[in-house]
């Protein structure tokens, strides 16, 4: 059974409380943390739809196809309205090393060219849990997840991403978050390179979308 099966989503009425809310669908090659921080996420006039990867499927080419298949579900109700957006979150993996190097640009290619957006975090989402916390250096220990995940349980005192407790990142300090990704960027309004380098997180871009007034 697909994952939309499994998890039947609409952005119509079920999701919307008002006409005018705004709808963010994320297709992630994680299978829980940012589904688990957005849940906990206390957001006003705004939500965020989750497509976590299953069964495996986590190339970027899965993340992308996952993302297509629901906007074409959505867009053939009717449901896709001019302020939703379409989201691709993906970790610096090894798909973006060597021979795989051309089929994660072909993906990204795809992305982009069906207008979705994309944030990807080296070396991976829980570098934007973390900077909910504290402030990170460019040049941070910080160069694989295990790293990242040991520096949260130090400072949260525990950490797992199957079960993101409620209050551990929490809305007020999601701008703090967003100045210090911000910082890690050279071009924090319009990055160039594919990857935030040496580390960074593109997830500010998302949040800030999120945060920033309706028109």
């Amino acid at each position: 059974m697909s994952l939309l099966n499994r998890h039947p989503v609409s952005i119509g009425r079920e999701i919307r409380e008002f006409r005018d809310d705004r709808v963010f669908v994320v297709a992630t090659d994680d299978t829980y943390a940012p589904e688990q921080y957005f849940k906990h996420l206390a957001l006003r006039r705004v939500r965020v739809v989750v497509l976590p990867t299953e069964r495996g499927e986590s190339s970027p080419a899965h993340v992308v196809a996952r993302l297509k298949a629901a906007y074409e579900v959505y867009a053939n109700a009717h449901e896709v309205r001019e302020r939703d957006e379409f989201w691709i979150f993906l970790d610096r993996d090894h798909h973006f090393k060597g021979t795989h190097t051309p089929q994660t640009l072909e993906a990204l290619r795809v992305g982009k060219t069906a207008g979705f957006e994309v944030a990807i975090s080296n070396p991976c989402f829980e570098l934007w849990l973390l900077l909910h916390h504290e402030e990170v250096s460019p040049d941070a220990e910080l160069h694989n997840c295990a790293a990242v995940e040991s520096s949260l349980r130090a400072r949260l005192g525990s950490y797992n991403k199957t079960n993101i407790l409620p209050g551990q990142f929490p809305l007020d300090l999601v701008e703090i978050a967003i100045r210090r990704a911000r910082a890690l960027e050279k071009f924090p309004d319009s990055p160039t390179a594919l990857l935030p380098l040496p580390i960074g997180t593109r997830v500010y871009r998302l949040l800030e979308k999120i945060l920033s007034p309706a028109l």
